[in-house]
């Protein structure tokens, strides 16, 4: 995903802030979002989303 180059750096010193990789930070940053605009309910923002599901 190709994203302005303040966001990038913006992106960089949360994930590197948080000890996180840049998808998991991503994931943090959507899921945060989603709440606050009430697509999602906290108590669903508790579930592990961004690990694939191991059959």
């Amino acid at each position: 995903m190709k994203l302005a180059p303040k966001i990038e750096d913006a992106l960089d010193r949360f994930a590197l802030e948080q000890d996180l990789t840049r998808e998991e930070a991503l994931a943090v940053i959507a899921e945060d979002w989603l709440i606050g605009q009430g697509y999602l309910r906290a108590d669903e923002g508790d579930e592990e989303t961004t690990e694939p599901v191991q059959n």
